[in-house]
């Protein structure tokens, strides 16, 4: 089976399985996926109320001085944000050790390569989240580095605005290559970490063997390695752009009749009605696009480590064979969902 094929057959699975959904949209919003739902209903300042807001705390570090106030809230902003990181992460390990597990049981079930199931591990969570952190320090490093400029640029912005626009395109826009390498350098570590959660899931690797294997498999191998995460992120950040503007356009709407709520209350009701529903469809299709890419990764680790291996489909209690699948019945795979042919048993049904 190609990348392609198993790409395919994860979006298959996903679309049978609504639960998956739940857990891979539970994992997104916790890793910040929340934030990006947030700025479809939050206002940002305009740039006169951020500079005469952000002024005090800005000039004086730019300057090189640091007040006590500044002190305390950056380290309250600081604490948050590894609190955030420390509970989020490992309720999204949580989530996507499940995912894992039940991936390669749907990949079994379709007859897909696979290998024998490890020993449970001890801490799964634990190392699960732990490698996700591990693979983002070269996004750390370059956040760390690419800051001081984007720093620069907003301090610049908001005391000599260079035009009109937007703070936000102004400042994208003065520091589009740190910027850029702090997102490259993020999705890489994404991608990265979770083919390394999956070897630990599937094959009980170390946290730092795992990463640094996923890695090197990324760089021999990046077209098997980033077609299925890149393609179905370009899916979910389209439809989260489409979403999202419907979403911000509704609740644009929904403000403007809350300003005299009943004068049209019919209308009221139904623009309600119409935000409630965007919500609900941009949460959906979130969910199922997110479902599908955990199990396209899945699938693909799967593939290539069963193949490389010598292993085909796995079939009962962990049994495998070696060399090309056998045909069933009628020339179906080796072991698929009960009611099919099955390896082990000869007197299998249409």
């Amino acid at each position: 089976m190609t990348t392609r094929g198993a790409t395919l057959a994860a979006l298959l699975a996903a679309l049978g399985r609504p639960d998956w959904w739940i857990l891979a949209l539970a994992g997104f919003l916790v890793r910040g996926g929340i934030v990006l739902f947030l700025t479809a209903i939050v206002t940002l300042p305009s740039p006169l109320a951020l500079s005469n807001d952000l002024a005090p705390l800005l000039t004086p570090l730019y300057f090189g001085r640091l007040e006590p106030a500044t002190l305390a809230l950056l380290g309250g902003a600081i604490a948050i944000v590894i609190v955030w990181i420390v509970v989020g992460g490992w309720f999204a390990a949580a989530t996507e050790v499940v995912l894992v597990r039940e991936a390669r049981q749907a990949a079994r079930e379709d007859g897909l390569p696979s290998r024998p199931s490890p020993p449970a591990g001890s801490m799964l969570i634990g190392r699960a989240a732990v490698a996700h952190l591990v693979a983002l320090i070269p996004m750390a490093l370059a956040l760390g580095v690419g800051s001081i400029q984007i720093f620069g640029v907003a301090y610049r912005e908001l005391v000599n605005p260079s035009d009109a626009s937007s703070i936000v395109l102004r400042v994208v826009r003065g520091a589009v290559g740190p910027i850029g390498a702090i997102v490259v350098a993020w999705i890489l570590g994404e991608l990265v970490g979770g083919m390394a959660v999956r070897r630990i899931v599937l094959g009980g690797e170390s946290v730092l063997s795992a990463v640094g294997r996923s890695a090197a498999a990324l760089v021999r191998r990046p077209a098997g390695g980033l077609l299925a995460p890149l393609v179905t992120i370009a899916v979910l950040a389209t439809d989260l752009a489409a979403i999202l503007t419907v979403v911000m356009l509704v609740w644009t709407e929904v403000r403007t009749r809350f300003v005299h709520p009943l004068a049209e209350p019919v209308a009221t009701g139904l623009a309600l009605a119409t935000l409630g529903a965007a919500w609900c469809l941009a949460l959906l299709v979130t969910g199922l696009i997110d479902a599908w890419r955990s199990a396209a990764m899945t699938f693909e680790v799967e593939r290539m480590t069963a193949t490389a291996a010598g292993w085909s489909a796995v079939g009962g209690e962990g049994k495998s064979q070696a060399g090309p699948p056998t045909g069933g019945t009628f020339g179906a795979s080796a072991h698929r969902r009960p009611g099919d042919w099955s390896a082990d048993d000869p007197g299998g049904s249409v």
